[in-house]
């Protein structure tokens, strides 16, 4: 069954992930890959776009920033999950928030880390496919819709749940592109 539980850590309630709750990611893996690829090819006749780069390198660069983008995108859900007990599409159902805070793992470096996962996304499919617009212009759409999304929607309800921490975090953690120096002396410890 699809359905699985855990335990909140603050009660002894068990939470349940359903189907609904998948939703998100169907729409991430099947959808959005789809649109991709229809919409970037079309738009390449559309513009007479050129293809780039030439084989092989289209699927040794293509695919090292697709599987980053999955590999960023996957492991911060399960930090969500594992972490702040709960889901990333907490949003759209209150049983599925988490119940604290991440700022670890990815989340130490960006507070969005799932965005840029999901975003180089189209962008690897775009070069494997050799495709200009699938690597420029949809993921530039869809990282604009999700930031807008994130700064209307999410951020203002992580302030009022959150309070003081989530300020405290906001203002030492950047919001998208993690800081070059952060990762590097991260990097550095672990030689």
């Amino acid at each position: 069954m699809l359905e699985k539980s855990f335990k909140k850590a603050s009660t002894s309630k068990p939470v349940r992930i359903k189907r609904k709750y998948l939703i998100p990611y169907i729409l991430i893996f099947i959808l959005v890959p789809l649109f991709t690829f229809f919409f970037g090819k079309s738009l390449d006749q559309i513009l007479s776009l050129t293809e780039f780069p030439q084989f092989p390198f289209n699927l040794i660069f293509g695919s090292t920033i697709f599987f980053f983008g999955l590999y960023t995108g996957i492991k911060s859900t399960r930090v969500v999950l594992k972490v702040g007990r709960g889901l990333p599409w907490g949003d759209f159902n209150g049983e599925a928030q988490s119940i604290r805070l991440v700022t670890e793992g990815p989340y130490a470096y960006t507070r969005n880390p799932m965005t840029i996962g999901y975003s180089l996304l189209p962008c690897g499919m775009g070069i494997m496919f050799q495709s200009l617009s699938m690597t420029i212009i949809v993921p530039a759409l869809i990282l604009l819709a999700t930031i807008l999304w994130i700064k209307i929607r999410e951020e203002p309800k992580l302030e009022k749940r959150f309070g003081l921490e989530y300020q405290e975090y906001k203002k030492k953690t950047p919001f998208l592109i993690p800081k070059p120096q952060k990762i590097y002396s991260r990097l550095k410890r672990h030689r």
